[in-house]
């Protein structure tokens, strides 16, 4: 990409950071924070699902609002919306107010309109590739929220913490000023195109295993095993992967990688499952990530090629908004399910979907 190329992809990265690192920041003592605004533990845990919930519900009409009126003034809204709830949840003395705060940040849904500008800035050949940098951003968001929160719950609070997102979405206020509103035709009115309901359908089962894994991946490590280190000695070989996996499907090879990380992903984790050495986890998570990594690239990718120019914001949204929601039912399967066999069944028949789903598209 050119210069100016890689200067705007490296802000839709940082968008999509911030926005996805806001779900795992305050996770880290989180529920005992809102007990002592006098939630009980059932509203504890609404207010600790108002953020992604509100994300769900907004990426499509965000997407949708941004494919209308220009990416960047919708972009510039949503994060001054995010800065807002953030600092309304810090200042919060109840925990419905910061139930309320939590939401209305969560509700400056911008990832899908970054997702549609990624798709139309760029050398149609780079595509997949930009996309697999907004992944890395995303999974980044994840494990730093996990980590600095917990260093910094400590250390500042969680009441600056929740602060501090407020100004961090602040900062990406200029960013969204230079953001380009594309060269297509607005639609008037919300249409969904199927091609974002399939995509999203697989986006969908793709968190859906990422959720009951991660959920029950202190579970299933073996005994005496560090779970942060191995995750972290999964994630980075997966990582570097997933580049090579996109550049291959750059190269019209899209369908095969498609299907092959649709494989990994349901059979991979079957490692966990089956027991034994440390090593054995350990490239299972590594297949795994990569399948999951190379597919977090690969679908939105997909989407913007096949989507209508003037609907690929809200397209993006349609698929954006799937994906969270295989994230809430996967943590309903984490729970419910207590045995390696019904898991091993999600896993697989999460891959076959996801393939299916895929091959229909590419």
């Amino acid at each position: 990409m050119a210069r100016s190329g890689g200067a705007l992809l490296g802000a839709l990265s940082l968008v999509v950071f911030l926005r996805v690192m806001g779900i795992t920041l305050v996770v880290t003592g989180f529920l005992a924070y809102v007990a002592t605004l006098g939630a009980t533990p059932l509203e504890a845990g609404l207010a600790l699902g108002a953020y992604p919930l509100a994300l769900a519900l907004f990426l499509t009409p965000l997407g949708h609002l941004s494919d209308r009126y220009g990416r960047s003034r919708v972009m510039l809204l949503g994060l001054l919306v995010a800065a807002l709830g953030s600092l309304l949840a810090a200042l919060a003395g109840s925990w419905w107010l910061l139930a309320l705060g939590r939401f209305v940040s969560g509700a400056g849904a911008v990832n899908g309109i970054a997702l549609a500008v990624a798709g139309e800035s760029g050398e149609e050949g780079t595509r997949t590739r930009r996309y697999a940098v907004l992944g890395a951003a995303a999974g980044g968001g994840v494990v730093l929220g996990l980590v600095g929160g917990e260093l910094l719950v400590h250390v500042v609070g969680m009441r600056w913490l929740l602060g501090g997102f407020a100004i961090a979405n602040l900062l990406l206020v200029p960013l969204a000023l230079r953001v380009p509103d594309g060269h297509h035709a607005p639609e008037p009115r919300l249409r969904i195109e199927p091609v974002a309901l399939v995509l999203g359908a697989a986006a969908f089962c793709v968190n859906l295993s990422l959720t009951v894994l991660l959920a029950r991946f202190e579970a299933l490590v073996p005994p005496g095993v560090n779970a942060p280190l191995l995750l972290l000695g999964m994630l980075v070989p997966a990582g570097a992967g997933m580049f090579v996996a996109s550049r291959m499907a750059d190269r019209g090879r899209a369908l095969a990688v498609g299907v092959g990380a649709a494989a990994l992903l349901g059979v991979a984790p079957l490692a966990f499952l089956v027991g034994g050495a440390w090593w054995l986890v350990l490239v299972g998570g590594i297949v795994f990530f990569l399948g999951h990594s190379s597919l977090s690239s690969l679908l939105p990718s997909l989407l913007s090629s096949r989507a209508s120019a003037g609907r690929r914001g809200a397209a993006q949204g349609v698929q954006s908004t799937l994906q969270y929601l295989g994230s809430f039912a996967g943590s309903l399967v984490a729970g419910a399910a207590a045995a390696a066999w019904p898991l091993a069944v999600v896993f697989v028949a999460s891959g076959v979907v996801v393939a299916a789903l895929v091959a229909r598209v590419a």
